[in-house]
């Protein structure tokens, strides 16, 4: 966003980090602009609400209101109960059991817990891998395995050399039970209640809950525990008719804890893992490439009433609409000027070519305004490229550069063409929409982090061959819809 990256000083930006990752009350935009006045930096109404509303780190409440994920989940309570093995081993792993409530840009092995104000002591265990993915699965079991290959402890595992396939063992950062075993005679069954107490440091206080020595007694926490069960239900279910599926299962948990933290985060409160096992309405379901929680044994769409867009056809200069829909951020452009660059040439016309769809004409001032962007934009980079330094990244760039033109385009020809979405295949869809996705975050790796190892070069190649080889397994069926709707004469000529 301009804001985050034209605007801000260096040190504003870690003034403002600060802010977003530590301050705790209910805030306005207003008080945000006069925040950003302090620091010395001027921004527009409209900057400042865009940055509000697409931060990951900020939630919109109404009336203009925003709280930060710190604000948020600081000091509300969550549990969950190790595993007989976890146990047996006197530790447990964090995996994705204190989702939504910490950072999600933080591993799991790097949050600290507290028991009677002293930090449990980490160890590494081993369990097998289908265990630790078990524990992971919250992610999502796309990416359980990255999850688990980053921690610290399984340093030596190279997943792209293994087809991103985990070793039949693993190794895990947990942390000790040792002290809960001493003070409390924690056993399998007993249950681990969580408070974030420092959100910015990943810093959990942590309560044992004794199971009822006798398992055929039910206790008073029993039954509120299930009445959480049914809440989080009840609002999961809800969440899918407002939301959809949000851009991860991560999200979704926020939105729902957030939104009704005051039944959900209590004492009494179960955990999403042990919900899941129990659950007959909502359950893992597929999303294209990727997972997300759902209505049990329903696909997940593209569309519906959180994502429908008004008749284009009546919508004034709809080309130019779409277009903003697609506009690229300046690694996008620098990406081709890079390439070009590589192949020591410089045709703007030919980036023009390929950043504009091609049924698309742009005007003769449009044209102009964007050849002079990338003049501009070819001559900052040329005064610093390195052909030597970014051998090791041009035929990734070059790759990735190819998937995001093919993906792009056919993404704008369906937005251009299609009069309603639900009529399209729907896991088709939402194939289409992550690769264009995902291929933007490598083409963003590779500008804005040059340091690309080995191992990191052959993930990516492993990565883009997956999705070319999706594109093609989708492509043509939505290139057949887009066709019958021109047929059928639906596209609005001008």
């Amino acid at each position: 966003m301009v804001l985050s990256y034209k605007v801000m000083k260096v040190q504003a930006e870690t003034l403002i980090n600060r802010f977003l990752r530590t301050y705790r009350n209910i805030f306005s935009d207003k008080d945000f602009a006069r925040m950003l006045v302090k620091m010395g930096i001027r921004a527009s109404h409209e900057e400042c609400e865009d940055y509000l509303n697409t931060n990951s780190c900020i939630f919109a409440l109404k009336g203009n209101l925003y709280i930060t994920r710190a604000g948020a989940f600081t000091n509300q309570f969550f549990s969950f109960k190790p595993t007989r093995k976890e146990v047996e081993q006197n530790i447990f792993v964090a995996g994705g059991r204190c989702m939504p409530f910490v950072d999600p840009e933080v591993l799991p092995s790097s949050l600290s817990f507290l028991y009677k104000g002293e930090e449990l002591p980490q160890r590494i265990v081993e369990l097998d891998s289908a265990s630790a993915a078990d524990m992971f699965a919250l992610y999502g079991e796309e990416f359980a395995s990255q999850y688990i290959a980053a921690d610290p402890a399984n340093a030596g595992i190279d997943l792209a050399a293994q087809n991103f396939e985990l070793p039949p063992k693993v190794k895990l950062t947990g942390n000790s039970l040792e002290s809960l075993v001493k003070y409390c005679g924690f056993r399998f069954g007993d249950r681990i209640l969580c408070r974030v107490i420092n959100w910015d440091l990943g810093s959990i206080e942590i309560m044992p809950v004794k199971r009822d020595d006798n398992p055929m007694r039910i206790q008073s926490d029993d039954l509120e525990r299930q009445i959480w069960y049914n809440c989080l239900e009840k609002k999961l279910l809800e969440s899918f008719d407002l939301t959809g599926p949000c851009s991860s299962i991560e999200e979704q948990l926020a939105v729902v804890f957030l939104d009704n933290s005051k039944k959900l985060c209590i004492p009494e409160c179960g955990s999403v893992e042990e919900f899941l096992l129990q659950s007959r309405k909502v359950s893992y379901e597929l999303f294209g490439v990727e997972t997300r929680l759902w209505h049990s044994g329903e696909e997940v769409p593209a569309v519906g009433e959180w994502n429908e867009i008004e008749d284009k056809t009546c919508a004034d200069n709809a080309e130019m609409m779409l277009l903003n829909n697609l506009s690229m951020p300046d690694y996008i452009l620098d990406s081709y000027i890079k390439d070009q660059l590589f192949h020591k040439k410089y045709e703007p016309e030919e980036i023009i070519s390929f950043l504009i769809p091609d049924s698309i004409h742009l005007a003769a001032e449009e044209h102009r305004f964007l050849l002079l962007h990338i003049n501009s934009r070819h001559d900052i980079l040329k005064k610093t490229y390195n052909w030597f330094a970014d051998f090791s990244s041009s035929a990734i760039r070059q790759r990735a550069l190819t998937l995001y033109r093919e993906s792009g385009s056919l993404i704008f020809e369906i937005d251009r063409s299609a009069t309603n979405l639900k009529q399209y295949p729907q896991q088709e869809l939402v194939i289409l929409s992550q690769i264009f996705s995902h291929v933007m975050r490598i083409l963003e790796m590779v500008e804005l982090n040059q340091e690309t190892t080995p191992e990191d070069i052959d993930e990516i190649q492993l990565s883009l061959e997956g999705m070319e080889c999706n594109f093609d397994g989708i492509s043509n069926e939505l290139i057949d819809m887009v066709e019958t709707e021109r047929r059928n004469g639906f596209v609005v000529i001008k």
